[in-house]
């Protein structure tokens, strides 16, 4: 496993989500949500391998039972945008059986939750392709020490020097402030639970007998990693690739893969190409210290010549004729004479290498941030009427409208957040501009795409002096041991 995936979400009431919905998806099981008298049937779901609820020893133990403890849930929230769970979910190694990532999960909920006073609801799904992951649903609201259900946080009256309450604008109220009464919602914690995750995902490794394929919770950018992130597919894009259907964001993952691969494997030769003429460089300046004459003026031809020479007598490879012509030419354009001039041009290539590196990834990041944005700016355009007829409906009359209409709303939601961060940052919604912005990146992409083929063929002829280098090494030291 050398990735590592690790998503946090709210359930949200505001969002059309539910508890108790959210239990029987992951669990795979029928409950009933009595708060608002919906069903959710997933029995059909397969993938299920195990499920439980793991209590702190406060809870009451009727809260073993999912359906009680989402619905105690649901019934305890009475506000239209009430946080009704903390949503998570955990790629596990294909590398361990059921049995281990089982006990991984529960470790890790324990430890980090369950002993923290939250209820978890952990579920283990695995659909045999390569991908198993846990579902892991969190209660947001404390349970006092008799088991009930307290509060998430509380109103602190803000006080002046003296310790008096300070007068609020509005007439009859003092300025105050919430405070939680827990730590769950600090910022840190999501940081603080991804390195947790991948700590457990490495020690469940280690002890499995594996000594490679460890995770590392960081980001790309982070990690000071120069690769294109994949692109999230989802269950629905993940089943139609399965079934040999293919999907636009399928094929860009598969783009991405190949060119992430010929990515890695260039930096890997260079990093070959670098040592070794590092290696040939301080050689050279030893035996010159030594009095041995290392001078190589005419080395381009004579390398050449050995090619030439060599090409047409039997039984030799073909590509030695045939890589003459780019030895030359690459020799000519950086002037390699010796190895410290052969260093010079690889470093030359190699900070080529990075530049270009470090441009694609920049370009796909600002292509991403457009696309996001454009098809916010889309679907806000499309469901913007179902919010707006949401709007006017009084409050009897929502929550039927909400259900009816559960997935257009939700859409809209995300889309707005999304448009108004923008706004937020001091930035105007441009759609054109947007889509003009994009339209000139995919030409550059290409454009860059056609340059790292070129890098890989000057790589290639690198590699190719290199190899000459080494040959006409063998063929001096033997003309020495003769004389």
């Amino acid at each position: 496993m050398d990735f590592f995936h690790w998503t946090t979400k709210i359930v949200s009431r505001n969002k059309g989500k539910s508890a108790v919905a959210a239990s029987a998806y992951i669990s795979g099981t029928r409950m009933e949500n009595t708060w608002d008298g919906v069903t959710h049937d997933y029995t059909r779901k397969k993938h299920v391998i195990y499920t439980e609820v793991m209590l702190p020893p406060n809870a009451p133990q009727e809260y073993a039972d999912r359906s009680l403890l989402w619905n105690s849930v649901e019934w305890n929230e009475t506000k239209a945008n009430a946080q009704l769970a903390r949503s998570i979910e955990l790629a596990l190694p294909a590398e361990l059986n059921h049995e281990q990532n089982i006990a991984l999960v529960r470790k890790l909920v324990q430890k980090l939750f369950v002993d923290k006073g939250m209820c978890a609801d952990v579920a283990f799904h695995d659909k045999g392709d390569g991908n198993p992951h846990a579902h892991i649903l969190l209660t947001m609201r404390p349970l006092t020490p008799d088991g009930e259900w307290g509060d998430k946080s509380r109103l602190e009256y803000i006080l002046d020097a003296d310790g008096n309450r300070i007068p609020a604008k509005q007439k009859g109220r003092w300025k105050s402030r919430k405070v939680c009464t827990t730590d769950w919602d600090d910022r840190g914690n999501a940081e603080h639970w991804r390195a947790a995750a991948a700590d457990a995902i490495n020690e469940a490794l280690r002890e499995a007998g594996f000594t490679q394929g460890f995770v590392d919770p960081r980001s790309y950018a982070d990690q000071g990693v120069q690769r294109i992130p994949m692109v999230h597919e989802g269950p629905d894009a993940r089943a139609m690739e399965k079934r040999g259907i293919p999907t636009e964001v399928g094929e860009k993952n598969h783009e991405i893969r190949q060119q992430n691969k010929l990515l890695s494997q260039l930096e890997a030769r260079l990093a070959r190409l670098n040592a070794w003429a590092q290696y040939e460089k301080k050689k050279d300046e030893l035996l010159t210290a030594q009095g041995e004459d290392v001078s190589r003026e005419s080395l381009r031809f004579k390398l050449a010549s050995n090619i030439l020479a060599s090409s047409v007598q039997p039984n030799r490879k073909d590509h030695r004729l045939r890589d003459s012509t780019g030895l030359l030419s690459i020799m000519q354009e950086y002037s390699i004479t010796d190895a410290a001039s052969c260093l010079a041009a690889i470093q030359t290539v190699n900070t080529k290498f990075y530049g270009l590196k470090s441009k694609r990834k920049e370009n796909h990041d600002l292509s991403l941030e457009l696309s996001v944005r454009i098809e916010s700016y889309e679907k806000w355009k499309k469901y913007q009427n179902h919010y707006r007829t949401w709007e006017k409906l009084p409050e009897a009359k929502r929550g039927g409208f909400e259900r009816k209409y559960e997935y257009e709303l939700r859409q809209y939601r995300q889309v707005a957040s999304v448009l108004r961060r923008c706004q937020d940052d001091g930035e105007k919604i441009d759609y054109k501009g947007w889509k003009a912005a994009l339209e000139y990146l995919e030409k550059e992409q290409f454009m860059l795409d056609y340059q790292l083929e070129d890098m890989k063929e000057e790589v290639r002829r690198l590699e190719v002096v290199k190899r000459e280098f080494i040959q006409e090494n063998k063929r001096t030291k033997s003309e020495r041991h003769a004389r």
